[in-house]
């Protein structure tokens, strides 16, 4: 396996084993054990406003919203809706919809929200700032973003700044969608994550895709220590077939500290994966899945031009 930049990618259908039921538990054990071996960053990710956010994961590199920006641009367009709706599950403060909608990368709003002269801002202040100059920025896509996450600060401020054009809060792990907020989910295109899967499963998926009126395609990225298989199997009933871009992995951000580096080498081989070479180095790494309605002539994902989009 190469770190991307490399086009050695090749396509995957994943396959359903005949002992896949017995797997269940250990899959769940994976992600359980993957997240306990995590940093804890509950402290920053539901505040009124994403100035800690933005500083604490600037300082660990955190690079999965930019190394998803030009795959996600190229598979919103080959979904090929002129005004796309578009989920961004575990959405936090916007990330993904600031850099979609925008011409940012991350190291963007890291230098935005580091500002000295923002850190002395108050919160209304900031929120106000950020509204205006968002609002102010040239569009890159015409799309329309959904936030679903449990953080409510969060979800909020993406709201309110206009990054996001709806806003769900709930738990679709252990709660159904409200049912107020189905109507948001209904015409949806494409949904979209970075760093949700570990904390979601395929119960999450499965909520959002029964609200809608046809299958969106799912665009994922998740760290190798957490299976993506669960997600696949679930969402073939929708009738969506899923593949994984094979021999490339996308670096995510560096490891707090030495325990979690030595928590994340664990569970990654506790996934059936080799750490050698990737988080052995210092990081976590990410690997992506593409699902898509099945049936029409559907090219396989090598042949998307995903890499170097």
């Amino acid at each position: 396996m190469v770190e991307i930049g490399s086009r050695n990618n090749s396509a995957f259908d994943i396959a359903i084993s005949d002992n896949a039921a017995d797997a269940v538990g250990a899959e769940e054990n994976v992600f359980s054990g993957g997240n306990d071996a995590k940093a804890n960053f509950d402290a920053i990710y539901n505040a009124p406003d994403p100035r800690a956010y933005y500083q604490a994961l600037g300082r660990l590199d955190y690079q999965i919203p930019t190394e998803a920006r030009p795959i996600f641009d190229r598979v919103i367009n080959l979904v090929g809706a002129a005004h796309p709706t578009i989920i961004d599950v575990g959405c936090s403060y916007g990330v993904n919809a600031a850099m979609l909608r925008h011409d940012m990368v991350f190291e963007d709003l890291v230098k935005r929200y580091t500002d000295e002269e923002l850190a002395a801002k108050s919160v209304a202040e900031t929120i106000m700032e950020d509204a205006r100059d968002f609002a102010a920025l040239p569009r890159r896509t015409d799309a329309a973003f959904v936030g679903v996450d449990v953080a409510e600060e969060a979800v909020g401020y993406a709201r309110a700044v206009g990054l996001i054009d709806e806003a769900i809060v709930a738990n679709l792990e252990t709660d159904p969608l409200p049912a107020g907020d189905a109507r948001a989910v209904a015409s949806a295109d494409l949904i979209i994550t970075t760093g949700a899967i570990g904390y979601v499963t395929e119960r999450t998926f499965c909520a959002l895709l029964d609200a809608m009126d046809k299958p969106s395609w799912i665009a994922a990225f998740t760290l190798r220590q957490f299976p993506f298989e669960p997600i696949a199997r679930a969402i073939e009933s929708f009738g969506l077939v899923t593949e994984k871009l094979e021999e490339a992995v996308f670096p995510q951000r560096a490891f707090a500290d030495e325990q979690e580096a030595r928590g994340a080498v664990d569970a990654v081989r506790a996934a059936g994966r080799d750490p050698s070479g990737l988080e052995t180095e210092g990081r976590y790494y990410a690997e992506f899945f593409l699902a898509r309605p099945a049936g029409g002539d559907i090219a396989p994902i090598s042949e998307l031009g995903l890499i170097g989009a």
